[in-house]
């Protein structure tokens, strides 16, 4: 039998040059194992980010994400993950190292496909990395894994197809069936483990959110009228825009309104963003509503209370105004005062303080100060004060879920079964 294209090889080729019968990869046969194994543990954290409330082990920040990538939208290609299509592609990888023990052939005929394999799988890992850094805005580092295995194992195939490119390709009867063969007995095992996502969460014993649903239940009540809860997305709609974290499509919107200087608020507003990347960025999308508790801003309030929290409101937008990215870090500078001492509060609050704080974000300092002093950013925030005094609010933080107040636990578990039971029923 002759493959097509290529000579006939009866048997093991002489001395020569040209006649040098291929052997055993044994670099690309070590870089198939480890880039099979490392597609393998994607899988598994796949399936771990679809059906458990945790976040993942390799989610170290905002940034350091694997939930957001993995268990986001481009974590699947038509229904099966990622990590399966990585075992395929590592599957082909070991076939094409090891075929030399079964198939007599040139060396040429061998770095031929193996070079061909190769290119596919490195032009695949750059086409996802960048989707993961540019479009993601998230970096998986098992998936970078998987990525450079790619394209290490492209280049040591280059470099050993350079070589013998311009020898004869020849191979023995029945190569290219047995090459076909070990290349599907390899591949298609994972595309099909990965179709059957179900059976394998079972088999890795992943626990799924039905054993402990009733321990948090989902958003409760009279949904509140679509007006409250409506997402505003630019400054020339109603009172000004709403700042927000996802995709604007979402099935689950989530509101939180917030005080800069409540505890409680930080850490659901962190639970809130761990939940929000085990279930996927795309899926939920979380609105940031201010209602400080201080009577200098707002009237339902009888004290001062917390007295930073209506300057840090206006703050917090105006630096929004300018940036949307800078709306998010002043947040986070403005909570990061709840762990200090009164002094040290003070200081970081003043005047001066947020003022240095809206060079470091390099805003337009000038325009900063305008916003502030003529409060631009005032009708806003009583527009979501207002809100939140009639939907009841007692206390901050006080999180609807579409259009629902949520009521269940405040931790990132409870989030997430929360925003996966509400995925079920829209």
């Amino acid at each position: 039998m002759y493959s097509i294209g290529f000579k006939k090889l009866d048997s093991a080729p002489s001395s020569g040059s040209e006649q040098v019968s291929a052997k055993l990869n044994a670099v690309s046969l070590v870089l198939g194992l480890i880039g099979f194994g490392t597609s393998l543990y994607a899988l598994i954290l796949h399936v771990k980010a679809k059906t458990s409330a945790t976040a993942l082990g390799c989610d170290v920040n905002d940034v350091i994400n694997c939930s957001k990538v993995i268990g986001g939208e481009y974590g699947e290609f038509v229904s099966i993950p990622l990590g399966a299509y990585g075992m395929a592609y590592f599957g082909l990888v070991i076939a094409l190292s090891i075929l030399p023990a079964f198939v007599v052939s040139s060396v040429a005929w061998i770095a031929r496909w193996q070079m061909l394999v190769a290119a596919v799988g490195a032009f695949v890992s750059i086409l996802l990395a960048y989707i993961s850094y540019f479009k993601i805005q998230a970096v998986c580092l098992v998936c970078s894994g998987v990525h450079i295995i790619s394209v290490i194992n492209f280049v040591w195939t280059l470099v050993g197809f350079m070589k013998v490119r311009r020898e004869p390709q020849t191979v023995g009867e029945g190569g290219f069936v047995k090459l076909l063969a070990a290349s599907l007995a390899l591949s298609v095992p994972p595309l099909l483990a990965g179709a059957l996502l179900p059976l394998i969460s079972s088999t890795l014993g992943v626990k799924t959110e039905s054993a402990s649903q009733e321990q948090s239940p989902a958003a409760v009540g009279t949904p509140f009228p679509q007006e409250w809860v409506q997402v505003a997305s630019s400054n020339y709609v109603g009172k000004g825009e709403d700042y927000r974290k996802g995709n604007d499509q979402a099935k689950v919107v989530v509101h939180m309104f917030s005080d800069l200087e409540c505890p409680h608020c930080k850490v659901s507003a962190e639970d809130i963003a761990s939940a929000q990347s085990a279930v996927g960025a795309d899926q939920v999308l979380f609105v940031y509503r201010n209602y400080p508790l201080s009577s200098k801003c707002n009237a339902n309030i009888a004290s001062e209370g917390h007295a930073y929290a209506c300057d840090l409101a206006m703050a917090l937008r105006c630096a929004g105004s300018q940036r949307k990215d800078a709306f998010w870090e002043f947040k986070d500078w403005a909570f990061s005062g709840i762990d200090m001492n009164p002094e040290e509060r003070q200081q970081k609050f003043s005047s001066g303080g947020i003022r240095a704080q809206a060079e470091q974000l390099k805003l337009d300092v000038t325009r900063f100060e305008s916003c502030l002093r003529d409060k631009i950013e005032l009708p806003k925030i009583q527009d979501d004060i207002e809100i939140g005094k009639k939907m009841g609010l007692t206390g901050t933080p006080l999180i609807v879920i579409n259009g629902r107040v949520y009521t269940g636990e405040r931790n990132p578990q409870g989030f997430t079964r929360a925003f996966r039971a509400a995925l079920e029923t829209k």
